[in-house]
């Protein structure tokens, strides 16, 4: 296997849902998100995909999904309450309360394959890793298992 990372950050607010913390408290980051695709061989280039093309087919739309957003949880009442107040476009609705854990797990299995598919890229290119970092010195990783 050849596997490349490219890494990507986007501004974005959330909040932990019935968390109970500090982090229950809307509030904001710059998120790096480090992507991990794999191939069993190299294109006729010499490559598992152009790191262009990763930028251009998938950060743009994770951009235009999530940067300057604010990320809730689609059972979270305040969701429903800024919907009348914030209708600019950048309150995002997600199907799981929006951990660092979530967020890389929603990115590695739903959101990047999806693109994959959709852009027509080899079918060979898998996503191998999602890492996100909340910060500096804290990040969470969902890794595919070995087959």
């Amino acid at each position: 296997m050849m596997y490349i990372t490219r890494q990507h950050t986007i501004s974005a607010a959330h909040r932990l849902f019935e968390y109970g913390g500090r982090c229950e408290r809307l509030h904001g980051h710059n998120y790096k998100i480090c992507l991990t695709l794999a191939a069993g061989s190299l294109n006729e280039l010499g490559m598992v995909l152009d790191f262009g093309d990763v930028k251009k087919l998938l950060f743009s739309a994770l951009d235009e999904a999530w940067d300057h957003k604010t990320l809730l949880f689609s059972k979270d009442p305040l969701l429903l309450a800024l919907e009348p107040i914030l209708q600019d476009g950048s309150l995002c609705s997600v199907p799981f309360n929006p951990t660092a854990e979530n967020m890389a797990a929603y990115l590695a299995t739903t959101f990047f394959p999806k693109l994959l598919r959709a852009t027509g890229v080899d079918t060979q290119v898998c996503v191998h890793a999602v890492t996100v970092y909340e910060t500096d010195n804290n990040c969470a990783t969902w890794q595919r298992s070995a087959d």
